[in-house]
């Protein structure tokens, strides 16, 4: 398995068991856990299960007050892969790249600019630098270095560079000599949160739809929108997933109507009616628009909804009423704000005790659950 540099799946990873490898001039045994944990929740969901992750750091670096380091990736069927890490000395910063050095570039045709490259998971990245070390080409843009700002990380300073519709993290040492690439896009992390408690508090789980044990440790909030086939897929496989955790997980469903589906708003204002009318009608409302999709349009979606209704034995005046009530259209603008705020960017996608989990993966889903559930969490 190879992981993509820059892309929705970067440095995607699911879980794993956890070994530590600790050299002699390493970080403690607790530094070097918290960073195994910090790197299994910030990027673990598609790596497949068996795997084994294990941390290699040396504070005797090149770069004064800072630590270099590397996870080693290795997959049950032998496959490995390291990726590069700084952090601070104690380990609570953490920056995800490797140190590119000016020093063994080369010089160019063109007078006083260099060139040379930074190393990226997956090869080197190319970068010019000018003779005073002062600015950088990166990809198509100069960036001048004297705008860098201090970083959370001593003696670094980052900047940005364009690269196609995002900006990617640059960082460089205060001599100039280093640079650093951040491979995730995210930034210097702080080691010591947990990025899964942070997602689930902005996540309100009052008054929802939800299926399952309703005291389960575990719960799965799944963000999902009627029209969206990949969310049949999602809605498809998840009765088999809520018997295998019986009484161990509970489901929430989130609307996430997608803007270039045309009917998926009305229905997802239509179920949340039905919802006001039962939690189990809901549910029964939930299976006929999936299993219905291909015959449901812009034009009769309206009446089908109103026949479904009708047909769950639901109060036909409240759910007309309930149709055109703006509080009911501003609850899913709301939800889709949740869903935004939270880094949800496509449908369905499941978030699990705060782990995100992407498309109909029923896999990856398994993983985040079992893992959650080895938390006790």
């Amino acid at each position: 398995m190879r992981f993509r540099l820059f892309g929705v799946a970067l440095l995607v990873l699911t879980l794993f068991t956890i070994g530590i490898t600790i050299p002699a001039s390493a970080m403690s045994a607790d530094e070097s856990a918290r960073l195994v944990k910090f790197f299994q929740n910030r990027f673990g969901t598609n790596m497949p299960p068996g795997t084994e992750i294990t941390v290699e750091a040396d504070k005797t670096s090149a770069l004064k007050g800072l630590q270099t380091g590397k996870f080693v990736i290795k997959t049950a069927d032998g496959q490995t892969q390291d990726v590069a890490f700084v952090a601070s000395e104690d380990g609570k910063y953490v920056l995800v790249g490797s140190l590119g050095d000016t020093k063994t570039f080369k010089d160019t045709p063109i007078k006083g600019l260099k060139k040379g490259s930074i190393p990226m998971a997956r090869g080197e990245f190319p970068v010019f630098i000018s003779a005073d070390g002062q600015h950088m080409i990166v990809g198509n843009e100069i960036i001048s270095i004297k705008e860098f700002k201090e970083s959370k990380l001593a003696g670094l300073k980052e900047g940005t560079f364009n690269m196609g519709n995002r900006e990617v993290p640059i960082f460089v040492s205060s001599s100039g000599q280093y640079l650093i690439l951040d491979v995730t896009g995210g930034g210097i992390y702080d080691s010591t949160i947990d990025p899964h408690k942070e997602t689930m508090e902005k996540i309100s789980l009052e008054n929802i739809p939800t299926k399952g044990a309703e005291g389960a440790t575990v719960t799965v909030v799944e963000y999902s929108d009627f029209q969206c086939p990949f969310c049949k897929r999602g809605k498809d496989m998840l009765p088999e997933i809520l018997k295998t955790y019986d009484g161990k997980i509970k489901l929430a469903y989130k609307q996430l109507p997608l803007r270039n589906h045309n009917w998926a708003r009305l229905a997802a204002i239509a179920s949340i009616c039905v919802y006001q009318q039962g939690n189990d009608k809901f549910w029964e409302f939930h299976d006929l628009l999936f299993d219905n999709q291909k015959e449901i349009n812009p034009e009769n979606s309206e009446e089908i909804f109103k026949g479904y209704a009708k047909d769950l034995g639901l109060d036909p005046k409240k759910f007309d009423a309930c149709l055109v009530d703006e509080k009911v259209a501003a609850r899913v603008d709301s939800e889709i704000e949740e869903a935004i705020s939270i880094g949800v960017q496509s449908t369905p996608t499941f978030v699990v005790n705060g782990m995100i989990v992407q498309g109909a993966n029923p896999d990856g889903l398994k993983s985040a659950i079992d893992l959650k559930l080895s938390e006790g969490s």
